[in-house]
């Protein structure tokens, strides 16, 4: 008797979901060019011995999405704004000439009163951060050279995508040496729509970060550094293509890390003005596959698909169907960019399944 194998070969169209799934945030959405601004609104900011937290525990939503975030209401006690300047000829340059340009922040309420993010934008790399200046009770000196450079948010940014820094940076304090360390995890950990005060509705991604910042103070001079105090708070920034960090909520600190889901904190701020033009509005996501043949010979299956508008490149995967979780497989290698995928990967595979994903690497 014959025993023959039978191949099931399917091969789906991308829902629209799936393609909103996919956006991804590269350098291009981020601030960094001179000249370019936003304003955020945003609750009171904590004084030195008073808080004004306010309630979002109804607002952070879960993971995963497609989610709908609505910020367009909010507290509207301070108005932020964040200018992105070129490299001048300054003393808060002095101690990061490696720096080009700067996010320069104040609250409108206090103008002049300034913080400054010194960093350079590197291709391929992201956002490299050398440190920042800023006149602060915490220390002496305003500004604060971070013993090695941070890239604190990539040059791509992709549902899925995790990655950790560490900022090391010396100080003093009212005289007394310290040593002060920042470790922030990052996970992408959410996808959807925001809705924004003045911006409307906007696809995003949302970044879900945990920082983790101890302090370290040598009382004898003597180059031995003892821990005095260590915090916690948890991060979320919400990414929009073409706008950056559109919004972000900072928990209060704690002595313990954070939960997800926290109910005050201590700052939620809204972008409703930028002069930031979108990249590439007309195309800002690949188009779902079309046309879609497949045809099974001998020792090899063909696949062929029409090409999708605004594509850049595919992703052909394959699952065995047996398995009771599907596990997607990629066939092809990155970046590939034709409209047709030959597989003569057969042996062992009763019932196998095929798909293509349309991809836009902005």
């Amino acid at each position: 008797m014959m025993k023959s194998s039978h191949y099931l070969l399917l091969l789906g169209y991308l829902i629209p979901c799936l393609a909103h799934a996919q956006i991804t945030i590269t350098s291009d959405d981020m601030f960094n060019q001179p000249g370019e601004y936003y304003r955020a609104y945003s609750n009171q900011p904590p004084e030195l011995l008073q808080r004004f937290p306010v309630t979002v525990g109804d607002l952070i939503g879960d993971k995963g999405g497609p989610h709908y975030w609505d910020f367009s209401e909010g507290p509207t006690d301070e108005i932020y704004r964040y200018d992105y300047i070129e490299k001048e000829k300054n003393i808060i340059w002095n101690d990061f000439p490696d720096a080009t340009i700067a996010e320069r922040s104040f609250r409108e309420s206090e103008p002049g009163d300034y913080t400054y993010i010194l960093f350079d934008e590197v291709s391929n790399m992201g956002r490299k951060v050398f440190g920042f200046w800023t006149i602060n009770v915490q220390f002496d000196n305003p500004s604060t050279l971070f013993k090695l450079p941070i890239v604190d948010f990539p040059s791509e940014m992709n549902y899925g995508d995790t990655w950790t820094t560490t900022a090391e940076y010396p100080n003093t304090l009212l005289g007394i040496p310290a040593v002060y360390t920042e470790v922030q995890s990052f996970e992408v950990d959410a996808y959807g729509f925001i809705e924004l005060p003045e911006l409307g509705v906007l696809e995003c991604l949302r970044i879900n970060s945990v920082k983790d910042f101890s302090a370290a103070i040598d009382f004898n001079g003597t180059g031995t550094f003892t821990n005095i105090d260590r915090q916690f708070a948890r991060i979320y920034y919400w990414l929009v293509p073409g706008k950056g960090i559109a919004a972000q909520m900072v928990s209060e600190p704690s002595g313990n890390p954070v939960s997800e889901q926290f109910n005050l904190a201590s700052m939620f701020q809204r972008m409703f003005e930028t002069n930031k033009q979108a990249r590439d509005a007309g195309c800002s996501e690949a188009e779902p596959v079309s046309g879609l043949n497949i045809v099974y010979q001998p020792n090899l299956v063909r696949l062929k698909w029409n090409e999708a508008s605004c594509a850049q490149s595919y992703r052909v995967q394959t699952a065995n169907a047996q398995k009771a979780t599907l596990e997607w497989i990629d066939l092809s290698p990155p970046n590939y960019k034709e409209t047709f995928f030959i597989d003569t990967l057969l042996k062992g595979n009763k019932v196998k399944l095929y798909r293509v994903i349309s991809e836009r690497n902005n």
